[in-house]
């Protein structure tokens, strides 16, 4: 490989972790990652997987904390919360009552995350386009994976979705090898192991392999060139791989891993509420994944990538094969899934995408002049629909569906709203003089931390927050009547009620804090402010309803 390639890498990286790191300081913690963060701290010490392993594999948990064991937070081993596996609870205290500070903890996690994870993808993708186009494919995957929004989003967050895309896609990376020897079997074998630790849908490499091998041998007798193999190398895999799955558990805690995979199974078949372009649905729709990866992924890497893969089917090759093949079939299957709450369970595909795209962009810069020059507008086309989104990478949506903006009536959850949106909140209400607002809030993370006085209502939490809530006797006369609003919230994704905030989504929000939390003044709009007062009370919260009254009332007088 050329050096320029390995440099064009090692800047695209560089972009990478740079686009990362500005996400990671401007969320909140989402809504999983306490649980993640605690449990993980809690294996890697005592490797009783407790707390949280019947729903998630420990793996990618316990490597996200390693830099915790080097901060040595209080672990509270002996705290109720884990001892009834409470685990939301838990999570919660262990980040926001520990002796170091949330941010100290959380951000060295994600840093640590997504330094580790980014460093593979970015290794894979590079070096498998180089294999398939050249030098110019190679830095063509370099620009397509600096700019990739799933990837960094993804990788900075301390959740299970990243590790276990960058496991399987790796497994593949060592099974499309044309020289494909012993090593390459085991680091397969490795891959899937540690992927199926990471998360229990990675079940799904296995049998995937085992087809792609036979579908290989097929390919081979119609003249594609395909390395041979016997029997005992693919057996020499899953070896490999059911020593790193047992590894992870300590060797005595991998019953652990089959009760969570049964567990999870029998949770997924019910299915989830969930949210798509104004209906709501408890069992999806098959559009949902499809319709959630063309919103959420940038222009130019779909359309480069559509024509790399239209390229390959003109031209099938083993390699080419191999690079496309598991993304369509994991695609596929996602599709069939009940479970639709984030575009995040297609991240396996995106890596895949990249390579894709660089072959499609290579196609193009063989073209000449011209060719290159489409290259290089394509290519700032991508850095500025990413960059303009920054630091709220969580909430992007391409230009064909208007931008992040527009995106909270299209998709919600871990698509747009994953309560990352709390800390910039606190700063617009710094801005208006700090006053207290009423808080409609999905997520896990603490307002009081960041300074917001508020009262809670119509919330989905996992966690029973006191801090920082507004007593309804404050004095309440001359405040502003301000009410702040998750996007999933608004749209009622999980509420029973579909139309709860039907008479908010007409009106102008007053600002909106990470494209994903939306703060309205009611001061003057009495009709909105006798829906606010009806919430409140059916709430049981009579008193706040009283002071939302006293408020209206006070800025009436005020106005005249």
């Amino acid at each position: 490989m050329p050096r320029w390639v390995w440099a064009a890498g090692a800047g695209a990286l560089a972009v990478h972790l740079c686009l990362g790191w500005g996400l990671i300081r401007a969320s909140a913690p989402t809504y999983d990652e306490p649980v993640h963060l605690a449990s993980g701290y809690n294996d890697l010490l005592t490797g009783s997987f407790r707390l949280n392993g019947r729903n998630h594999p420990p793996f990618w948990e316990m490597w996200a904390a390693v830099p915790l064991a080097f901060l040595k937070p209080t672990a509270f081993f002996q705290h109720p919360f884990l001892a009834q596996r409470r685990v939301y609870n838990f999570g919660d205290h262990f980040l926001y009552k520990n002796r170091l500070s949330p941010e100290t903890l959380l951000n060295a996690a994600r840093l640590w995350s997504l330094a580790t994870w980014s460093l593979v993808f970015a290794v894979g993708i590079i070096a498998w386009s180089v294999h398939l186009e050249g030098a110019a494919g190679g830095a063509a995957a370099a620009a397509g994976f600096a700019f990739c929004v799933p990837l960094f989003s993804n990788s900075a967050l301390v959740t299970t979705d990243a590790p276990s895309a960058g496991c399987f896609f790796m497994a593949f990376f060592f099974l499309s090898r044309p020289d494909r020897g012993l090593r390459d079997w085991l680091l397969a074998g490795a891959a899937t192991g540690l992927a199926m630790a990471s998360k229990f849908n990675m079940i799904v490499i296995p049998p995937l392999a085992a087809v792609l091998l036979f579908t290989e041998r097929r390919l081979a007798a119609k003249g594609l060139a395909a390395p041979s193999f016997r029997l005992w190398q693919p057996l020499a895999a899953a070896a490999a791989g059911a020593l790193a799955l047992a590894l992870v558990y300590r060797v005595s805690g991998l019953p652990r891993y089959f009760e969570g995979l049964k567990a999870i199974n029998e949770l997924l078949a019910q299915g989830r509420p969930s949210f798509f372009m104004g209906a709501h649905s408890t069992m999806g729709t098959p559009l949902y994944f499809p319709a959630a990866f063309a919103m959420k992924t940038p222009l130019v890497l779909l359309g480069l990538g559509a024509a790399g893969l239209a390229a390959w089917l003109r031209a099938p090759s083993l390699g080419r094969f191999w690079a496309a093949a598991p993304a369509v079939a994991y695609f596929g299957a996602v599709c069939l899934s009940k479970t639709q709450i984030g575009y995040r369970h297609l991240l396996p595909v995106y890596p895949f995408l990249v390579v894709m795209a660089a072959s499609g962009a290579a196609g193009l810069w063989a073209r000449g002049k011209g060719g290159r020059a489409a290259c290089a507008a394509l290519g700032l086309w991508l850095a500025v629909s990413v960059v303009r989104v920054h630091p709220h990478h969580l909430a992007y949506f391409n230009e064909a569906f208007g931008g992040p903006s527009a995106g909270w009536r299209r998709l919600v959850d871990s698509n747009l709203d994953w309560g990352q949106g709390l800390q910039e909140l606190a700063e617009k209400l710094r801005g208006l003089g700090n006053p207290p607002v009423y808080l409609s809030y999905f997520g896990v993370a603490d307002p009081s931390h960041y300074g917001i006085r508020y009262r809670p209502f119509a919330w989905i939490t996992n966690v029973e927050r006191k801090e920082g809530i507004e007593p309804d006797d404050a004095p309440a006369g001359k405040e502003r009547v301000l009410v702040a609003v998750s996007a999933t919230n608004l749209q009622a994704a999980y509420f029973v009620e579909k139309e709860l905030f039907g008479w908010l989504k007409s009106r102008e929000p007053l600002a909106v804090a990470a494209h994903s939390i939306f703060l309205y003044d009611l001061t003057e709009d009495e009709a909105a402010c006798r829906s606010l007062v009806g919430l409140l009370a059916a709430d049981g919260q009579s008193g706040a309803a009283k002071r939302v009254l006293i408020q209206y009332a006070g800025a009436k007088k005020l106005a005249h």
